[in-house]
């Protein structure tokens, strides 16, 4: 019996989230009718990724975690032992190199390979691209970041990743030439219809429709304010290089702005982070190209890519933010993730025990 893998590979920002959350959620229904979704501690399967391309997550010199190839190795074999249809996602692997990627294929031992990407116009995933990097200790302003990876389309001194995610025809390129055109699909993620990329997960999976749906309560992870922007932007200009990546993860991105955008709304008439019109005018330009190469790859392609270049983003110039509201800083101050300060708690409690048996051992040894 010939086996299946759909292997959910990026594009980031594109409703990924939900995406995991659903197929986590449903783990044990998608096994029912067929589908392996495998469990190895987490929603999606970044850690993995991570491995395969060989990257950090946090600050790569300032306490970022790295994962050994086996985490790679372990998805693999949970795939490979399965009998059922399998299904990994995690955006990460859109980072691939060509030569990971033909990796990726020679350690699943699948006979068919179905490859998935969510996509969303490229003008769109500015300000949201901008705000994940935020939430990663970047401090140039939105402006100076534009520039960055606008000005030379492919590169970026600032944010190298963004390119190897968000050259979105020259990444699927690299899985077509592995995989072949006819086991590439894209799917378009549209947010007025956001129903869309579970239906299309449901036929690619062969699922009852509606087994995969959009999540109740996943948190809301909204966008942030221009208020709440300029907070955290001067915030990361101001953390201490002498403290650590766990530090920052816990007090900074998984405390005080992930309670800001899970938890608190935002007052009707707040500012919104705007695109200048020059930026907004390049990123529709290089859309169009990029549609126009996948049109022509001969993937399959669910949804349209045909109003991609004239998508609507908010347009404008952002003014400096000097001061913010007390209510803000208030949110800000109040907010800690639990689960997160025990995980802190224990690194620092093996920290100390580890420093005092390497001190027990250089004594012994003198």
């Amino acid at each position: 019996m010939s086996k299946l893998l759909v292997a959910h590979v990026g594009f980031h920002k594109t409703g990924t989230t939900a995406l995991q959350e659903s197929f986590a959620a449903n783990r044990e229904q998608l096994k029912t009718q067929g589908v392996t979704y495998p469990n190895l501690g987490q929603k999606a399967h970044h850690r993995p990724a991570w491995a395969l391309i060989g990257r950090s997550w946090g600050w790569k010199n300032r306490g970022g975690s790295t994962y050994p190839i086996k985490e790679w190795m372990r998805l693999a074999r949970a795939v490979n032992k399965s009998n059922n249809t399998a299904l990994i996602s995690s955006e990460f692997f859109c980072e691939l190199s060509l030569e990971q990627i033909k990796k990726f294929k020679a350690d699943m031992k699948s006979d068919q390979f179905t490859i998935v990407f969510t996509i969303r116009p490229l003008v769109k995933l500015l300000t949201s691209s901008y705000q994940q990097y935020l939430k990663y200790g970047l401090t140039p302003t939105y402006e100076e970041w534009l520039h960055s990876i606008l000005d030379k389309p492919g590169q970026s001194k600032l944010t190298p990743t963004f390119w190897k995610r968000h050259d979105h025809a020259g990444v699927i390129a690299k899985w077509v030439e592995v995989f072949g055109a006819s086991n590439v699909a894209v799917v378009v993620a549209d947010e007025k219809e956001p129903s869309a990329i579970f239906d299309a997960f449901n036929s690619l999976l062969n699922l009852p429709k509606d087994t995969l749906t959009q999540p109740v309560g996943l948190s809301s992870n909204r966008s942030l304010t221009y208020e709440e922007i300029s907070l955290l932007l001067e915030v990361n200009r101001n953390f201490p290089k002498e403290r650590s990546w766990s530090d920052y993860e816990i007090y900074i991105r998984e405390g005080a702005i992930r309670h800001l955008t899970d938890t608190v709304k935002p007052l009707i008439n707040a500012t919104k982070l705007c695109t200048p019109e020059w930026a907004a005018k390049s990123a529709r330009e290089i859309s169009s190209l990029s549609v126009a190469k996948i049109k022509s790859s001969g993937v399959r392609i669910i949804g349209s890519l045909d109003k991609f270049e004239s998508a609507e983003i908010l347009v404008g110039e952002n003014s400096v933010a000097n001061a913010i509201s007390v209510e803000t800083a208030a949110q800000a101050l109040i907010a800690i993730n639990e689960s997160s300060l025990r995980r802190h708690s224990s690194k620092v409690i093996f920290g100390e025990a580890l420093w005092r048996v390497k001190r027990k051992i250089r004594r012994l040894s003198r």
